[in-house]
C-alpha cells in the first residue's frame, strides 16, 4: 500500500474510535435514575391497573374502529342495499352496460365489413 492510502485509514479508524468514544462518554448522564422523591418536587409513579391499559389500549381503538364502520354501513342500510355475502355476485353488477341494446354496434362479420366502431388501415 502506498503511504497516502495508510494515512487515510489511520486518519478514518482514528475518527471512528475517537466519534465512539465521544458517545460512550457522552451517555453517562442519560441512564439517570428516577430521583428520590422530596416533599412538593417529585410525585411517585403512579401504579396503573392491567382493566384499565387493556381498556385504554384496546378499548378506544377497537370503538373508532366500530363508529367507522357504522359511519360507512348506515347509509347502505338506510337505502335498503343488501349487505350480505352473496350481494355482490357477478351477475348482479353492471360493468360494461347492458348486453345487446337497441343502440349496440354489430360485430364486423368479415374483414371487407365496416361494421363495429372506429376502424384503421395501411
Amino acid at each position: 500500500m502506498t503511504s497516502t492510502v495508510v494515512r487515510r485509514l489511520i486518519a478514518l479508524c482514528s475518527l471512528v474510535g475517537v466519534s465512539a468514544l465521544l458517545v460512550l462518554v457522552g451517555t453517562g448522564t442519560a441512564s439517570a435514575d428516577t430521583p428520590e422523591p422530596r416533599p412538593g418536587s417529585w410525585e411517585p409513579k403512579p401504579d396503573i391497573d392491567v382493566l384499565h391499559a387493556w381498556l385504554v389500549l384496546g378499548g378506544i381503538p377497537l370503538l373508532v374502529f366500530v363508529v367507522i364502520t357504522i359511519l360507512f354501513v348506515a347509509p347502505a342500510l338506510a337505502r335498503g342495499e343488501d349487505l350480505g355475502i352473496n350481494a355482490l355476485e357477478p351477475e348482479n353488477q353492471w360493468l360494461g352496460g347492458p348486453r345487446k341494446a337497441a343502440g349496440e354496434l354489430a360485430a364486423p362479420d368479415s374483414e371487407d365489413s365496416r361494421a363495429g366502431g372506429a376502424g384503421g388501415s395501411w
